[in-house]
């Protein structure tokens, strides 16, 4: 590992900590993923107008439970967004394990922490490579069992895990979603470090603040699977996505327009011969009695006009 950035400060002044009960993970088609929940960043305070204590651990998932096919108000404080919003969801069975379908921890966060750790340069071949980390743009967050408060945290995480599978919680900053990951940290793939890419932490590697609210993405958990609407709605482009990590269906089909061909060269128009056919919407203008018809013609005698091969010239009456 190369460090760029600090450590945070410890004790340099008084504490925001907040607690509560951080989701880990948001399984789709569950409760938890139609109200938009955020993996990592949400923090549920409150259930039903109860603080969760930190002293009891236990009445998060007893309030859970008593609200069993009811709906049930979450408080919850979103650390990338630094707000508060509220939002309801109904605990009940569905395909999957749990009446919420999430993964959840008690945990402690203070807001002023830097959240992540920057991913910059990341070297060929390296186990960061393999790993699909993107450069500039991933934060390392967290494994299943510590959160990298600092550099030292993930230093810990890393060496206790040489030569053995890592999973890891990214987040990206360009699609704006978290990610699993799986890392096997090792001394023998060529270059420096265990895990081959530069690092960094502090007021220049920051989490940069969200594009879209937290919450968002509830409309995308309930839309169906492959959609693409849901930016298009929100007025947002669509988001991009870190190699490997694309969704089935993130890249919409554009239709073909009528009228046209395989080729994409338009069509022609019926009765005629080498005339492009109309866009849609646009009426096209009817042909005019005596003009020309067919793929050949015919130009109607005028009374009193030359006729026949040679022409014939009527006399002018009183000449």
């Amino acid at each position: 590992l190369s460090f760029a950035g600090g450590r945070r400060a410890m004790g340099g002044g008084a504490s925001t900590e907040i607690g509560g009960v951080r989701v880990f993970k948001v399984h789709p088609g569950s409760p938890a993923a139609e109200t938009g929940l955020e993996v990592f960043f949400d923090f549920i305070v409150e259930v039903n107008g109860t603080k969760l204590d930190p002293n009891c651990q236990s009445i998060f998932a007893e309030k859970i439970q008593e609200s069993k096919n009811c709906p049930a108000k979450l408080t919850v404080f979103n650390t990338r967004a630094h707000s508060t919003r509220e939002v309801t969801v109904t605990p009940r069975e569905w395909a999957g394990n749990g009446l919420l379908g999430a993964t959840v921890r008690y945990d402690v966060v203070d807001p002023a922490e830097n959240q992540g750790i920057r991913v910059l340069e990341v070297f060929p071949n390296s186990p960061a490579a393999h790993a699909g980390l993107v450069p500039f743009q991933d934060f390392l967050l967290a494994t299943a069992q510590a959160v990298f408060h600092d550099i030292d945290e993930l230093v810990e995480v890393v060496t206790c895990n040489i030569n053995q599978r890592m999973q890891v919680y990214v987040y990206n900053a360009d699609s704006e979603t978290v990610r699993e990951v799986f890392i096997v940290p090792n001394n023998d793939w060529g270059g420096d470090g265990c895990i081959g890419c530069d690092i960094g932490t502090g007021m220049f590697h920051k989490i940069p603040a969200p594009r879209r609210p937290p919450g968002a993405n509830a409309v995308a958990a309930a839309a169906p699977t492959g959609t693409w609407a849901t930016a298009l709605v929100q007025g947002l482009p669509p988001p991009a996505y870190p190699p490997a990590a694309v969704p089935a269906g993130a890249v919409p089909k554009v239709p073909s327009m009528p009228g046209t061909m395989l080729g994409g060269m338009p069509g022609t128009m019926p009765g005629t011969t080498g005339i492009p056919g109309g866009m849609p919407g646009i009426p096209t203008a009817p042909a005019m009695p005596g003009s020309i018809t067919g793929a050949t013609g015919n130009i109607p005698p005028v009374p009193g006009s030359i006729t026949g091969a040679t022409g014939h010239i009527p006399p002018v009456p009183g000449s």
